[in-house]
Order: structure tokens, then sequence, then C-alpha cells
């Protein structure tokens, strides 16, 4: 029987013209390769069936791709692949000098806000950490986005509240950037940083985060530059786009989610790598873990999507970007449909923006001097759309980056073991817990940041702090001492432990009532305002201030959005509004120094 079934499937010796496989050099790269005749019965079975059904299935496409054009169904090749019925087309200077791209500014110095924004809707002990553990350091004192649930959208239930976070934020910024024409103390060269309300605390002074956010941006830009220099051949006149600065940086994700199930792409696939050492996890580097944890399996990644805990820049840039997020939002909800995600959605932004830059790229590869080839068979249809809405006008480039280095405030998912509180000093310690963490090799740490080592401290207190012999959280892998810890590591209830438990371990712990309490009665001491940071930028000074608010209102304020009938108002609030819920006294647990509640003396100069 067995040889029957041969027989009639032709696996019988037989004579054959000679094919392309049976001439002499063909397959001589793996001449160890066995054939199917090596592999028994089922292998020649199954050899021999795919064989004869390739070309059936073959003829079969064609006929019904046939059978479709002939009805109408589809009027040509190209509708089912778009990029046959596009030629390329010369793109000159003159097309390319009138694409949307921001104009880049000279860096010229001068004096500069610094605004924190907390997306917060309820009082509690954890969002009263998270203000005072800035405040005590000596940042702004925040102001809170979305108090009353006015952004949020009741039709989107509790995704409402996420997309929130974004819409409340530019709103602010568009509000206070109004008040610039009244001679308000705000512009467009002022910093922003949203942060994450219930789980962030910072444990590092603003000078640090400011310096850190302008070396970011260099790095950034030095590596956008160079790129797109290469990709121009030499002696040809330069490119009429120029390499986009960075202005905006965003926190950073081991895990790409969530993607598109959220409502929004970020489109992923097209983001470029991580700039940090491909072994920097050791030989496991960029390798998924086989492991059922649904957090940790991506402990070896090396960060490259977003995590929202911080959004950071120029007050311009940011509007620029948000408003792009909110024509977003407005085109699903005119569609019926819902985002869930705050996350994504400005991914999503993100995504579309190097989208852009890979059509630039590409453009850029083939620029003579005069014009560059345009090539939509040679992109994917998300560069295409890009590219084809970009000729019409829209813009895709806002300066964004992301922070691949931990620097900021980096996110503890998929990093939950990789960091703790240690003295920068103390190596013996260091070598201790990095070895414990699992980082291959000698330690990365390489003692007290240097932000804090050329630092000129605007603040009195804390020009008394030995930073090497305090207790600082720090990432073992990055060998960095990040600026403030995001506790997002949910897995096995960490995120709500470490926010209780952790909160004594903080080097500021045992000194916060002081801390608080001279940064806030030194904003009503001081004749003149003292600077945060002093930078050099480009030849010129820039220096750095809290809002002149501050000094007015020593509390947290609440922003309560214009409506019909009102402009846009910015209200104080007392500690107990922001920091009671329960029947324990807020500042015992915060505190716990039996002092009961805070007391700002009023040291204020009559003037």
């Amino acid at each position: 029987m067995a040889g029957r079934l041969l027989s009639n499937l032709g696996l019988r010796s037989r004579a054959r013209s000679p094919v392309y496989q049976d001439l002499p050099d063909f397959g001589v790269r793996d001449s160890q390769e066995h054939t199917p005749a090596q592999k028994g019965l089922v292998s020649l079975l199954a050899y021999r069936f795919m064989k004869s059904a390739r070309w059936s299935i073959l003829v079969l496409v064609v006929v019904i791709g046939l059978a479709y054009l002939s009805t109408g169904h589809i009027s040509s090749a190209a509708t089912v692949f778009p990029a046959w019925g596009m030629k390329s087309e010369a793109i000159d200077s003159s097309k390319l000098h009138k694409l949307n791209v921001p104009v880049y500014k000279d860096p010229a110095g001068g004096n500069r806000r610094l605004r924190i924004f907390m997306p917060a809707d309820t009082p509690h002990i954890n969002l009263c950490k998270s203000i005072l553990s800035a405040v005590g350091l000596g940042y702004p004192l925040p102001m809170l986005l979305n108090w009353k649930g006015e952004f949020n959208r009741p039709e989107w239930h509790f995704a409402g509240s996420h997309i929130a976070k974004l819409e409340s934020l530019l709103a602010v910024i568009e509000a206070l950037l109004a008040g610039a024409d009244d001679g308000a103390d705000v512009s467009e060269d002022d910093l922003a940083i949203l942060v994450d309300a219930y789980d962030i605390w910072f444990q590092l002074p603003p000078s640090v985060l400011i310096q850190r956010f302008h070396d970011l941006n260099k790095q950034a830009d030095d590596r956008v530059r160079e790129q797109w220099r290469s990709l121009v051949p030499q002696g040809v006149a330069d490119f009429p786009v120029p390499p986009p600065r960075q202005s905006i940086i965003v926190t950073t994700a081991k895990d790409c989610e969530p993607g598109s199930e959220s409502g929004s792409n970020p489109h992923y696939e097209h983001w470029p790598q991580s700039p940090m050492p491909a072994d920097m996890y050791g030989n496991d580097t960029d390798k998924l873990l086989n492991i059922w944890d649904p957090a940790r399996k991506y402990r070896r990644i090396r960060p490259r999507c977003v995590n929202s805990g911080m959004i950071m820049g120029t007050m311009g840039a940011l509007r620029d970007s948000l408003q792009r997020a909110k024509q977003k939002i407005e085109a699903v909800a005119l569609s019926g449909r819902q985002l869930w995600s705050d996350q994504a959605l400005y991914a999503e932004v993100i995504g579309d923006q190097e989208l852009w830059r890979e059509w630039m790229r590409s453009l850029a590869s083939t620029w003579d001097g005069s014009a560059a080839s345009h090539i939509p068979g040679n992109m994917s249809s998300e560069v295409r759309s890009v590219a084809n809405a970009a000729l019409q006008g829209a813009r895709f480039e806002y300066g964004i980056g992301l922070d691949y280095n931990f620097t900021t405030i980096p996110a503890t998912c998929s990093s939950e073991e990789d960091g703790y509180f240690v003295k920068l000093n103390d190596a013996r310690d260091v070598a201790k817990q990095s070895t414990k963490a699992g980082v291959p090799g000698d330690p990365r740490v390489s003692g007290i940041p240097h932000e804090l080592i050329k630092s000129v401290s605007h603040s009195d207190v804390l020009k008394e702090v030995a930073w090497g012999y305090v207790p600082l959280y720090t990432d073992f892998f990055f060998g960095v001492t990040p600026v403030g810890i995001h506790h997002n590591a949910y897995v096995d209830g960490l995120k709500s432990w470490r926010l209780k438990h952790w909160w004594d371990l903080t080097w500021f712990y045992p000194r916060l009532r002081e801390l608080v309490t001279a940064h806030l009665e030194a904003l009503e001491r001081d004749d003149e305002p003292r600077p945060l940071v002093e930078l050099d930028e480009g030849g010129h000074k820039a220096a750095y201030f809290a809002p002149l608010a501050d000094r007015r209102a020593k509390k947290v304020t609440v922003f309560e959005p214009a409506d019909k009938s009102r402009p846009a108002r910015f209200e104080p609030i007392h500690w107990d509004g922001v920091c009671q819920k329960g029947s324990t006294p807020w500042y015992d647990e915060l505190f716990d120094d039996d002092e009961g509640p805070l007391q700002v003396h009023d040291k204020s100069r009559h003037r």
C-alpha cells in the first residue's frame, strides 16, 4: 500500500529535466544540508505535497485577483499594493522649506521660571508625601490639576481621568501663557514638569533636575545631528530641513505598553533603539525572561518606550505637543470611540514624530544639493501617510525625547530589584548592593553626582547636606542616582508597601519638617529671590526661579479652568485640604515627630 501511495504522489524515481537546484554551484553555501529524502517517509510526503501545492495556491491567488479587477471591486493592483501606483517624486528645496517644522532660536540666556504640576482629585497621605518631598528640597510649590474632575469625560468612565491628565496640563499652560501679555512672570521658555501625584518622591534638589534636563537635550541633539549629517553625501550643500532639537523629555518604560488596544497607536517598531550599552544587563540584555511575572520578565530590556510618570519641557514646546494630542482626542470623540491611556496617547504623538523623522532621513540620504527623492515604494504605509500629510502642511516634529539614562524620575516597574538606598561614599555597601541586584562586572556607581558637586545651592538649609553620606535611592545597573523615585512597581503589592515602608529610608525623612519650614519661610524672608540654578547657555547666563506666586501664597494652588462666567483661577488650598484623609492626623504620619501641625512662622520684612 505504501508503494502505491508513493507511486500516486510521484515519489518513485523517474527521469526529469534539470532545474536550477541541480546546477553545480547551487547550495554550496550549506553543503551539510540534508535533503528531504533523508528525513523519512512523513517528511517526504509533506515535502512533495507543499512543492506541488504552491503553484496551485499562486494560480488561485492570481485568478481571484483578476476576478476582482474585472468586477470593479478593485480598480487596480495599486489598490491592493498602494506603493505600486506611486511614482517617485523630486522634492526641491522650496518644498522642503515649506514643511511645517519648529523655528529654533539661538540660546540667549535670561531669567526663567520652573513650575510643577500634579494631576490630583482627592486628598491623600501619598499626595502629601509627593508634594512635601518636593517642597523640602526647594522645588516650587506644585499646582494641582483636575482637582474637581473638571476635565474628566463622564462618558469615558475611568478612562476620562487618564486623558484629563494631558488636557488639564494644556489648559493651565495656555492660561498661564495668556497672562504673559499682562506682565505675568511667564514665558514660553519657562520649564514645566508634570509628575504623577500619588507615587513619586523627589530626593535631589531642582538644580540637579534642571541641569540634567539640559544635558539630556544636548546629548539627544548631538546624536540626531550626527545621524542627519552622515546621511548627506560629502561635498553636497546642507539639507534644507535642520536636525530636530529636543525640548521635551519623557520618562521611559521597558515594556512598550499599552499598544493599539488603548485606542492609540505609538508605532513603537519605528522608534530608535536605546543608546545605552548593548550589554548593560549582560548576555540577556534586551531578552524577555522566561517567567510568568508580567513585569519582571522585562527586567533585562533597555528602556526605549514611554512611561508618562514625568513629562518635562519648555512651556511653548509642551503647549504645541499637547495641542496635537488634543486634536487626536477630539477626532476619536467625534467617531464615538474612547481613549483610555494618556501614556499611549502621548506616545502616539511621539510615534508620529518618529515616522516623520524616518521620512526626513530617507530624503536626506537622496539629497543632491537641489532636490531629494520621495520614493513611496521604499516606505511603510505609516511613513507614507505621515509624509503625505506633511506635504499638505501638517506638523509632526515636536522636539520630544526620552530619558534613556534613568536620570530624572524613572519608573521602578520592571526594575523592582535594580535599585536601593545607599550612601554613595560607602564603596563597600555600593558593591554589596550592586552584586545583590545582579549587576555584571564591577560596580557602576561612582560617587556623588557631578551636578551636586558643581552646583551652588540656592538654599541655605541644603548647603549643610553631605550628599555622599546620606541614603539615596540609586539604580545599580545605570549607575545613577535619579532625581526622584516613581513607585509604580505594582507586582506582589510592592507599590503600596514601598509607599508606606520606604518613606523612613529617605535621607530627608528625619529632617523633613525643618526642611519644609525653612523653604516656606524663605519665600517671604528674602528681599531678592534666589535662583534655583544658574547655567551657561551658549555663552549666556540662564537663571531659573520659582514663580512669584509662591512668595505670595506659600501654599499649594489648585487650577480652576475658565468657564462661561469667569476666567481661569489659581486658588490656594490649605495643607489639610491636600493631605488629610482618614482619622490619623497627616502630620503625625508624615513627620512622625510628635510636634503637631505644620507651623510656618511669618518672618517677612514689612516692606
